[in-house]
C-alpha cells in the first residue's frame, strides 16, 4: 500500500474523527443551553405564580382545618348536649347462617340515633394527622 493512501485514509479518519468530536462537544453546549432556557422558564413561571397567590392563604385554610378539628374534638362534646343536638351512630349486625348452612351468614346496619355529640376514635386520629400534618409542613417551609 503506498504511503499516499494511508496518509490520505489517516488524516480523512482523523479529521473524521475530530469533526465528530466537535459536533457532538456542540450538541452537548446547546442542550446544556435550552436546559437552562428551559430552567430559567420554570422558575420565573414558579415566581409569576407565586405572585398571584400569597403564600399566607394556605397558612390561612390549614389553621381553619385545625380549629374546626379542635372545635370537633375539644368543644363540641361539651357544648352540643346542651343544646339538644343528636347524632347517628352506624353499627354492623352480623346474622348467623341458619337451616345447617344453606342460608349464609349476613350483615345489616343499624343507625342509632345518641342524645349528644359521639367521641369516637376517628376524630381523634383526624385530629392527630392535621395537626402532624400542619407542624410538618411549617417545619419544613421555606424561611427565606
Amino acid at each position: 500500500m503506498p504511503t499516499e493512501l494511508i496518509s490520505l485514509l489517516g488524516g480523512g479518519i482523523t479529521g473524521f474523527l475530530f469533526r465528530y468530536w466537535a459536533q457532538r462537544a456542540q450538541d452537548q453546549k446547546d442542550m446544556f443551553k435550552m436546559a437552562i432556557e428551559a430552567n430559567k422558564q420554570t422558575t420565573d413561571n414558579q415566581d409569576k405564580a407565586a405572585q398571584r397567590v400569597p403564600l399566607d392563604v394556605g397558612k390561612g385554610v390549614r389553621q381553619l382545618i385545625v380549629l374546626a378539628c379542635l372545635f370537633a374534638v375539644v368543644a363540641a362534646p361539651f357544648v352540643l348536649p346542651f343544646f339538644g343536638i343528636s347524632t347517628f351512630a352506624e353499627f354492623t349486625q352480623k346474622q348467623p347462617e341458619s337451616f345447617f348452612g344453606l342460608i349464609p351468614e349476613t350483615t345489616r346496619k343499624y343507625f342509632v340515633e345518641i342524645p349528644g355529640y359521639l367521641f369516637a376514635e376517628e376524630n381523634r386520629q383526624v385530629l392527630l394527622a392535621v395537626v402532624g400534618f400542619y407542624f410538618g409542613t411549617a417545619a419544613g417551609g421555606n424561611k427565606s
